[in-house]
């Protein structure tokens, strides 16, 4: 039987860093161990080390740094690829610009194209002028993307309710799967001792948050349980791995509540690092709330550390359901409650076997959470079990 052919259009890809271009990147590995792959995405600094030695192929195009701007250069790139060497599929990363590019690049090719969703490009963004013109531009052509497209996957079960208000009509060619976590990279590991030495004094307690500094992420809301769960439990000490906006507002507020000597910002860490951090912890959290159009479409960090074995105390909102199994695997609170985030915090670590059931479950069901399984089942529905 001839070898299936995939074609994917990914205006974020690596070596971008954030949850898409993972996304991307991860499942063109799987899909490679049983089709002909092959990725258009945009040239970056850096991507001469990156693509050396992919099982996919890999090419790149020159493009300004907008959807806009790069929608029609990706629908001449695929455009040219379709009438050289036509695919079976097209799968796109996101419904724009990748699957209104390859819209416009099958014309009047019919190849079947199948769209993922994760949560915030599917939402209308009246946040900004630009962005509020953008969304009048690209509604409708948003609407046609989805329901023309022969299955739309979205990561969540929230995004999932998003798309089906844009595309209401079939409901069966919206299937939801899951975001997946690489087994290779996060896993439970020893912690070195230097590592050890670096980030925790004898006796101190870890929580740990691995995120982009903007409001909608709840660092603000975690520092401000901070005091209580402080009082309640000794030698606590709170970590924040990432960049972004919001950190010059969050360190003030660290100041103005009296906690510089138990938070530390880390900023951007290698992802090394941030794997021996999610070893060293104690219990994760990342508390998002719902700011429309900011929302936390899954929330991948979750399964990262669940991978390592750390739970989580996760916020009640947006995909983050699906990716922390409440009461088993983590905790989800009110992520505009300080009062409910601090009492739920300071009853796990005043309950070290519950952290530690959590824990050990974390690490029995990390591998139904892996990239093989989304991929397998991204393929089925692309190749009605054919594949």
């Amino acid at each position: 039987m001839k070898e299936k052919s995939i074609l994917i259009p990914a205006y974020d890809f690596k070596p971008l860093l954030g949850g898409i271009a993972n996304y991307g990147h991860e499942l063109a590995v799987q899909f490679s161990k049983c089709a002909r792959v092959h990725v258009v995405c945009r040239k970056l600094p850096g991507v001469e080390e990156f693509d050396r030695n992919l099982p996919y192929t890999v090419t790149r195009i020159r493009t300004p740094y907008s959807g806009l701007g790069s929608y029609p250069l990706f629908a001449r790139a695929m455009r040219q690829i379709i009438q050289r060497d036509p695919p079976d599929v097209i799968f796109c990363l996101m419904w724009f610009p990748d699957a209104a590019a390859c819209r416009l690049a099958m014309k009047p090719v019919a190849i079947p194209y199948f769209v993922a969703a994760h949560g915030t490009e599917v939402f209308d963004d009246y946040s900004s002028l630009e962005r509020g013109v953008k969304t009048v531009l690209l509604k409708r052509l948003r609407g046609r993307v989805l329901r023309g497209a022969s299955r739309v996957f979205p990561v969540s079960r929230y995004t999932r309710r998003a798309v089906l208000a844009e595309a209401p009509a079939h409901p069966e060619r919206v299937v939801t799967v899951n975001n997946g976590v690489n087994a290779g990279i996060f896993q439970k590991t020893p912690v070195p001792a230097a590592v050890e030495s670096k980030y925790r004094s004898p006796g101190e307690k870890i929580l740990l948050t691995v995120t982009r500094l903007y409001p909608y992420k709840g660092v603000d809301r975690m520092l401000e349980s901070l005091p209580a769960i402080s009082r309640a439990v000794t030698g606590m000490k709170y970590l924040v791995v990432g960049e972004g906006p919001d950190l010059p507002r969050l360190q003030e507020l660290t100041t103005r509540l009296g906690l510089d000597s138990t938070v530390r910002f880390l900023g951007r860490l290698e992802l090394s690092e941030i794997v021996q951090l999610y070893n060293l912890a104690d219990l994760f959290v990342m508390l998002s709330r719902e700011e429309p159009p900011d929302v936390e479409g899954f929330g991948l960090v979750f399964l990262e550390a669940a991978a390592c074995g750390l739970p989580s105390v996760g916020g009640r909102s947006g995909g983050i359901p699906d990716a922390i199994d409440d009461g088993r695997t983590g905790w989800l609170v009110d992520p505009r409650n300080p009062e409910e985030i601090a009492a739920t915090i300071i009853e796990l670590f005043k309950s070290p076997d519950k952290l530690e059931r959590a824990s050990q479950l974390c690490l029995a069901t990390a591998p139904e959470k892996s990239w093989e399984r989304a991929a397998e089942k991204i393929l089925s529905e692309m190749f009605d079990g054919q594949i």
